[in-house]
């Protein structure tokens, strides 16, 4: 274990989680209406709610990677599929942002709390259950081989706080009469989510099929 490795690995979750947690979908929308009304209180709670769901679906993830990753060619079909999946997921991102596509206006205030939705929203989104078979597996992946499976919880941690901040933070602006999906710097930045993701899913292709590096970590 190096530190090169741990550096690589940190800045790997750090811009694979931007690439969900920053951008947009119904829970993000959700706490921008939650917000209107509560402030970055509403948005701390949906980020609490979606916790509850997301760190037993991602140990659950991590314990399964353990029994399983060591078989004959699990890394190349790992990397192959789950770099495959970022080429998906990264495309239409893409597409989305230049269809301007927002899915603002389809949606209503429930009657639930933030806490509670923050819950619904995670446990019914096939995509965010993806995200993380397919995507978020990679680097829970990398961390079992480098920090072994007690690693776990702390890159966790490292990937949750941008929950947090980026959840509370929007709520905040929604409650101060800013609306973050109208800026066309968002729709921009969410393009350029995507081409990260892209770019990723090549580098895991090539470096799991042909143990050729397309980033230097």
């Amino acid at each position: 274990m190096s530190n090169e490795s741990i550096i690589g690995l940190l800045i790997t979750v750090q811009l694979l989680s931007a690439t969900g947690a920053l951008a947009p979908g119904p829970l993000f929308v959700t706490n921008l209406i939650y917000g209107i009304r509560g402030g970055w209180r509403s948005g701390f709670k949906v980020a609490l709610g979606h916790m509850i769901v997301e760190f037993p679906l991602y140990m659950t993830i991590g314990l399964g990677l353990i029994s399983i990753m060591y078989m004959a060619n699990f890394k190349v079909f790992l990397g192959v599929l789950g770099g495959t999946v970022m080429l998906i997921f990264g495309t239409l991102q893409i597409a989305n942002v230049l269809k301007g596509k927002s899915e603002l206006a389809s949606m209503k205030l429930e009657k639930h709390g933030p806490l509670i939705m923050g819950i619904l929203l995670s446990a019914f989104n096939p995509f965010f259950i993806l995200w993380w078979l397919f995507i978020g597996s990679t680097f829970i992946y990398a961390t079992i081989n480098i920090l072994s499976y007690y690693g776990l919880p702390l890159i966790y941690v490292s990937h949750v706080w941008m929950d947090f901040v980026w959840l509370s933070f929007t709520a905040h602006m929604a409650f101060i009469g800013k609306n973050i999906l109208r800026e066309k710097y968002y729709r921009f930045f969410v393009g350029i989510l995507g081409l990260i993701l892209i770019v990723f899913g090549v580098h895991f292709i090539s470096k799991s099929v042909w143990n050729i590096s397309v980033l230097p970590f």
